[in-house]
């Protein structure tokens, strides 16, 4: 029977993410991982969250598989199982403090997969699936601090204790925060300009995904402050090819109004991926690299090996990565760009949004063709702006292009694979959150704290 619960747990941990979306899913996956991890011993912990970590990560990144096969998807859901086994280290005690530790210890864990190994992936984390329903409570603790709340409260459940009283009337109190007033407010349109076809070569027809947004931005009757394109919009280096840069041209000529553009630049060392705001005049204003790169999509760590494990890692080429922020700006208001995967990195995020009004996510989902990864990343991207308190425009080839407000919600989006526009009244804001000041050190500090308060809830021998 330890198994069959360890699989449910699993899947329900997976249930509070699309294409499920059962919030109170994760709930329930770690009420019954605590039960689990409390009554056994070391060994047979371990081999219980190893089910229930595959049990999660399969289904959650079968998407990681479009187009390259099986073998990518299961040693990825692998190696993120593993690193979720570290939970069953410490044994937990049925008590109040066993419940603190498995709540911290849960956390770290999660804060860990954002980090490592090469540079972190932090997709799948507990904080993603509550928006509906602790959108309030994002902008006290953020993405990492919910993790730790449902599974606090998840884990007080099992020992049925009076204590989860105690969580559920804190949550009431973020209502009493006085959320921050609007400063200002942009009109932007995204283009949703589609791809010829999907997959890899999504781009084989050069121009072909540049003509696409341009002919729909210049069918456009709308008049904003800015125009912004996803990332990959334009799949030819437009600094350097004389037919992109017309084009662009084009655009700007015509509408005399600025635009962000996300494209590739060709270089001696390497492409970059960048995000390019165009004067109405054709001058560039401002341009940011991306500076956070996918491990294995933007550059190929053991190479040798993952070339023998999958063919197609021969056509993935190593990016040169950006050094710093930079801040756009249009109309006086200051945004930055977050360039697809840039948005898993809590304290990556917090370093760069801290000048921002508002935030931009630019994206490519051509390569992911109609798996759940599109909805997963936009699931990501609330709960960024529910932490941030910022209203975030989603810019992406092929969908999901939105208008996330500052709560988290959706207030308007394209239909996926249909290309289009996207008219959003963007609100701006100043002010700063708790959450957006608390870095992965508070939490690392708290699961110390617990850890060393615990007395006989050690490290089983």
């Amino acid at each position: 029977m330890a198994i069959a619960f360890a699989i449910l747990s699993g899947l329900l941990l997976w249930s509070g993410f699309p294409p499920i979306d059962l919030a109170i899913g994760p709930f329930i996956g770690a009420a019954i991982l605590f039960r689990l991890l409390s009554r056994y011993e070391l060994r047979r912990r371990w081999s219980l969250s190893c089910i229930a970590g595959f049990s999660f990560f399969a289904p959650l990144l079968h998407w990681s598989g479009s187009y390259v096969g099986w073998l990518p998807w299961v040693l990825l859901a692998l190696l993120q199982t593993g690193m979720f086994t570290l939970v069953s280290v410490p044994r937990f005690e049925r008590t109040v403090r066993g419940a603190l530790l498995f709540a911290s210890a849960f956390t770290v864990i999660e804060l860990l997969r954002m980090k490592f190994p090469f540079g972190g992936f932090g997709w799948g984390r507990v904080g993603h699936t509550q928006i509906d329903l602790l959108s309030s409570v994002y902008p006290l603790v953020g993405v990492a601090g919910i993790t730790f709340l449902v599974t606090f409260a998840s884990a007080l459940v099992i020992l049925a204790k009076r204590q989860i009283l105690v969580v559920i009337f804190i949550l009431p109190i973020a209502l009493l925060i006085p959320t921050a007033s609007a400063t200002g407010s942009l009109s932007v349109t995204a283009i949703q300009g589609g791809v010829d076809k999907l997959g890899f070569d999504y781009n084989e027809r050069a121009l072909g995904v540049l003509n696409r947004h341009v002919d729909r931005t210049l069918s456009s009757s709308s008049k904003p402050e800015l125009f912004i394109w996803p990332e990959n919009a334009s799949d030819i280096d437009p600094i350097v090819d004389t037919r992109a840069k017309s084009r662009i041209s084009e655009v700007l000529e015509t509408k005399k109004i600025p635009l962000l553009v996300g494209a590739v630049l060709r270089g001696v060392e390497g492409p970059r991926n960048v995000s390019i705001l165009y004067q109405p005049s054709g001058e560039i204003a401002s341009m940011y690299i991306k500076q956070d790169l996918a491990p294995f999509g933007e550059y190929m760590p053991l190479r040798t090996l993952a070339e023998l494990i999958a063919p197609e890692a021969k056509r993935v080429r190593d990016f040169q990565s950006g050094s710093s922020w930079i801040t756009h700006e249009v109309a006086g208001h200051k945004f930055i760009s977050l360039i697809c995967f840039e948005v898993l990195d809590d304290d990556f995020i917090r370093n760069g949004a801290k000048d921002a009004a508002f935030l931009v996510a630019q994206t490519n989902n051509a390569t992911f063709g109609k798996s759940a990864q599109a909805r997963q990343q936009l699931q990501i991207i609330r709960a960024r702006a529910a932490e941030l308190r910022r209203d975030i425009a989603v810019v992406s080839t092929t969908g999901f292009s939105a208008h996330i407000d500052s709560s988290g919600s959706v207030e308007k989006e394209l239909v996926q694979f249909k290309p289009g526009e996207l008219n959003m009244q963007i609100s701006t804001h100043e002010s700063r959150t708790v959450a957006s000041r608390l870095g992965s050190w508070f939490w690392l500090g708290l699961f110390g704290l617990v850890l060393i308060t615990s007395r006989r809830s050690v490290l089983s021998r």
